[in-house]
């Protein structure tokens, strides 16, 4: 066997080596991938590993060469990993129907909207794909976490060491107003720094994902007190704040405020000064931008292929035919102007329109023009964004309130991608909802909406670890801003909380199963004569 897989290693190398002679670098890039996911296919841990990495650390805004979607395939390859996991350990864990019923609830929410309002079978799969593939990954990882505390534990604590080479990467993003990779690769011009160089997106391709991850990483940090625990607090408090995003401020304030609740009795002189100095320090590193990252300002254009585009034009062009279509999965920027969403196209009709273009791109800014201080406070004193949450949320209550069948069933899976793209709204932003909880109840009714709260609200009650309940008061919060589901970065951190919380929980614990007693010799001709006419 050990040589077989010397040969199949030397042989998928040789291959490898091949493509890239050739200059196909993505059939180079296939090969490797796919011996990589064979490698971890092997070992249900390594599967554990691999769900958040893919997650965490592969954008979505990034298409080489993927057969469908990016959101969409990875999706099916998380899908792939959390369902053998689930047969490698089936002899051990058995099929829970609990832990079923949880996973394909939401699931069977979609399917039921979908066969009260039909609209073919392709909307149906579409809306239940995400759903079904969360759930799955939340049952393995549930699953993994009460046999295997330890791992769990490993894993959020190397995440957090990974968020701070993300917040320094996010740092020279803002200080060189460009986004490496991302300016290169993103597929559309609204994923690269043309569009706003002025806040960090990390390795999410998102302003909103990034900040995201960085709140769940500082939640994580400041309960889990690893080794120099205050490094990855600080490091992602001034990703946070580079970010802009203001949903992530929201659930970051909301956590810890639930956090302080909790331990107030605790509350130390020492506590505050390291809380002070902590901030401090934030502060510094967010205001302190190194000369030699400041781009070049005697240059005549922006750098960028983004934003060579942007300034190309006296308006910004629409999306590009190979950007999929606005859909209740992607959130916004939460700046004036938001980009479209990665979503799945939505099923061709007749009548079907393009979506609004969006409004002119701002232009990458130059020199030190503007400080990352400056651009915090922006978004706390600009209004228009969240004026245009308030558009959407009429918009939406309006489709929800149609009739009493939208009411209870929503209109369908898929609903919001037809009417964006064959009415939309009409203020020249984002062709999105912007909120997870409305969005839910457009498209799979109040049944939908409550099964979701019902499930957040179960989370919350079972697992009473402290990392996973901050993540799960965080991440309600904030979902209340965007619309999450096919932003694998953003519901990771879901799948995070339910782990670290069946880690950490007494009573969802593995146990021994209780062995046979062993009867005494008389007792088997005793029990029939006992059980005899008296």
């Amino acid at each position: 066997m050990e040589r077989r897989v010397r040969h199949l290693g030397l042989g998928l190398v040789v291959l490898a080596a091949g493509f890239l002679l050739t200059g196909r670098w993505q059939l180079a890039l296939g090969v490797g991938v796919g011996a990589l996911l064979g490698w971890v296919l092997t070992e249900p841990v390594r599967i554990t590993w691999a769900v958040f990495v893919i997650a965490f650390a592969v954008p979505v805004t990034i298409d080489v060469g993927y057969p469908t979607n990016p959101s969409y395939a990875l999706l099916l390859v998380l899908f792939l990993l959390a369902a053998w996991g689930r047969v490698l350990r089936a002899e051990r864990d058995g099929w829970p129907p609990k832990a079923l019923a949880a996973a394909l609830l939401l699931p069977a929410c979609a399917v039921l909207a979908g066969l009260v309002h039909w609209h073919g079978v392709k909307p149906i799969a579409v809306g239940v794909a995400p759903l079904l593939c969360f759930g799955v990954l939340a049952w393995h990882l549930a699953e993994e976490a009460r046999h295997d505390r330890r791992t769990v534990l490993r894993i959020a604590e190397a995440l957090t060491w990974f968020s701070v080479a993300v917040a320094a990467f996010a740092k020279y993003q803002t200080a060189s107003r460009s986004w490496p990779i991302f300016d290169q690769f993103a597929y559309d011009w609204t994923y690269t720094s043309a569009f706003d160089a002025t806040r960090a997106v990390g390795l999410s391709g998102h302003p909103i994902i990034y900040g995201t991850f960085a709140m769940a990483m500082v939640l994580v940090a400041l309960t889990l007190r690893g080794r120099f625990w205050y490094v990855p607090v600080t490091a992602n408090l001034v990703g946070l704040v580079l970010s802009g995003t203001r949903s992530a401020w929201v659930g970051t304030v909301l956590a810890l405020g639930f956090w302080l609740l909790l331990q107030w009795r605790k509350a130390s002189w020492r506590g505050l000064g390291s809380a002070a100095a902590i901030t401090a320090i934030t502060w510094a590193l967010v205001a302190f931008s190194p000369p030699a990252l400041l781009p070049d300002t005697t240059a005549s254009t922006p750098t960028g292929q983004g934003a060579a585009t942007a300034t190309a034009t006296a308006t910004a062009p629409p999306p590009s035919p190979a950007a999929p279509a606005a859909s209740s999965a992607a959130p916004a920027p939460e700046s004036p102007v938001s980009t479209p969403s990665p979503a799945a196209p939505a099923p061709p009709t007749a009548s079907s329109v393009a979506p609004e273009p969006s409004a002119p791109a701002p232009a990458a800014p130059t020199g030190s023009a503007v400080d990352s201080v400056d651009v915090a406070g922006s978004r706390i004193s600009d209004p228009a964004s969240a004026d245009a949450r308030f558009t959407r949320m009429s918009v939406v209550w309006d489709g929800i309130t149609r009739d009493w069948s939208t009411v209870v069933f929503g209109n369908g899976p898929e609903a919001n991608v037809r009417f964006l793209e064959n009415v939309g709204i009409g203020d020249g932003q984002a062709q999105v909802f912007d909120n997870t909880y409305l969005t839910f109840w457009y498209n799979f009714g109040l049944i939908g909406l409550a099964c979701l709260l019902a499930l957040l609200v179960l989370l919350y009650r079972r697992l009473r670890s402290l990392p996973a309940r901050l993540l799960l008061v965080g991440f309600a919060a904030q979902i209340f801003f965007f619309d999450v589901w096919l932003w694998l970065g953003a519901v990771a951190v879901l799948l995070l909380a339910v782990a670290l919380g069946a880690a950490d929980n007494p009573s969802l614990s593995a146990r021994a199963l209780p062995l046979p007693r062993r009867r005494r010799p008389g007792t088997e001709a005793a029990a029939p004569a006992a059980a005899g006419p008296r």
